[in-house]
């Protein structure tokens, strides 16, 4: 990418602990050693990671940072797509970034949602989530735009719905009427029916709760049977803000290669998911479109649907 595309591009990252991690160093630090003069304390925003990857890179577009608790990165998709649609940028950078802290894991474990085995999204016995680290970006622009510069096209990203529960501050509506209203505004956005649509990278953080009444709201926009659902969590643990980019890379992954990732740990499905969570052992697949949810705290609902490049 030259200079000159660059200085117009827009970065948009999805955030929480911003510079968490660096600010529990820094406390350690200070805790330990409180006579000794310590290192000055000066990343603590959400903004921090845009502000860090925006200057190195040398974006000078638009750059926004977006707090919506697990469903983060997937709004960031959300909102450079937009931005790129509505012409405010020729290109975006967009993804998530979370580091895992302490304050992350007590958070967590205080609310009693930590399986201390690995995590088993929609098993009849799940017990709670596993808390990973990561991040993932990917560049959003024109289809015309990518041929012309001859870029690899991975997929289309077609549409996405936005929704919040406005509920509870960490609980999904009981009956996932938020997430309803997110995949089914994906669905029209895109201008697809529920059918074409082969295959859900689900949110699936191995709760009892919330895989429940995920597993409702699939059911109520999809119906029952022929849908593959499998939860990249199962694999790789709950990234926080970063949960929702990375599990777009793989559901673009899971179109591009015809490879539906699996459902790690899947021993006993519960019921409830009546439909095939692809247990244990990635399965291929023909795929037109596909749906990735990401459903956070205080009832903040993003699906992204992509098509086949």
């Amino acid at each position: 990418m030259s200079r000159r595309e660059r200085a117009d591009a827009a970065l948009v990252v999805g955030a929480v602990g911003g510079g968490m991690l660096e600010a529990e160093a820094w406390y350690w630090e200070r805790h330990r050693r409180p006579v000794r003069a310590t290192r000055a304390l000066h990343a603590i925003f959400p903004s921090s990671h845009a502000e860090v990857v925006g200057s190195v890179l040398g974006l000078g577009g638009p750059r926004e940072t977006v707090v919506a608790a697990c469903s983060s990165g997937a709004a960031a998709l959300a909102l450079a797509a937009d931005l790129v649609a509505d012409g405010a940028a020729p290109l975006a950078l967009a993804g998530g970034v979370d580091a895992l802290t302490r304050i992350c894991f007590m958070g967590f474990n205080a609310l009693r949602l930590l399986d201390p085995e690995p995590c088993r999204p929609f098993d009849r016995d799940r017990r709670g989530m596993s808390v990973g680290e990561g991040a993932a970006f990917v560049v959003l622009e024109r289809a015309d735009r990518a041929r012309a510069r001859g870029a690899r096209i991975w997929a289309e990203l077609a549409g996405s719905g936005t929704t919040t529960d406005a509920h509870h501050v960490t609980a999904p509506h009981p009956e996932g009427e938020g997430m309803v209203r997110a995949m089914r505004a994906a669905l029209a956005a895109a201008g697809v029916g529920p059918g074409a649509v082969g295959y859900v990278n689900a949110h699936g953080t191995a709760t009892p709760q919330n895989d429940r009444i995920e597993a409702r709201a699939i059911r109520a926009v999809f119906g029952e049977g022929r849908l593959l659902v499998s939860a990249t969590k199962s694999m790789i643990g709950h990234t926080m803000a970063a949960a929702g980019a990375l599990e777009a890379v793989a559901t673009v992954l899971a179109l591009a290669h015809e490879l539906v990732p699996p459902t790690a740990g899947l021993d006993a499905p519960d019921p409830e998911a009546s439909f095939d969570c692809v247990p244990r052992t990635a399965r291929e697949a023909q795929l037109e479109a596909a749906i990735s949810n990401s459903f956070g705290f205080g009832g903040q609902n993003v699906t992204l649907l992509f098509r086949r490049a």
